[in-house]
């Protein structure tokens, strides 16, 4: 009874495994220390104060470097076709 209970809190049970929420929590820490870096040298990278400030606060199941790409990727494309 008490595998059951274990196998159901654990990470991969929810389609998570250790590895991934590992990466995405290193992912993340990477995209905090975007935060220290003033808005020109965000502005060099392609990336808005906001974007990371939105992307630093994702739960650790999505990957927020990986979301902070694509959201500064859809804000320059629909920039582009306006």
């Amino acid at each position: 009874m008490t595998d059951c209970t274990i196998q159901q809190i654990r990470p991969a049970a929810a389609g998570f495994s250790l590895a991934t929420l590992l990466r995405n929590w290193r992912a993340r820490s990477k995209v905090r220390a975007l935060h220290d870096l003033d808005d020109r040298m965000l502005a060099d990278i392609g990336v808005r104060r906001d974007e990371v400030i939105w992307a630093s606060h994702l739960p650790l199941t999505a990957n927020a470097a990986l979301q902070l790409e694509e959201a500064a990727f859809r804000r320059r494309k629909k920039r582009r076709y306006e």
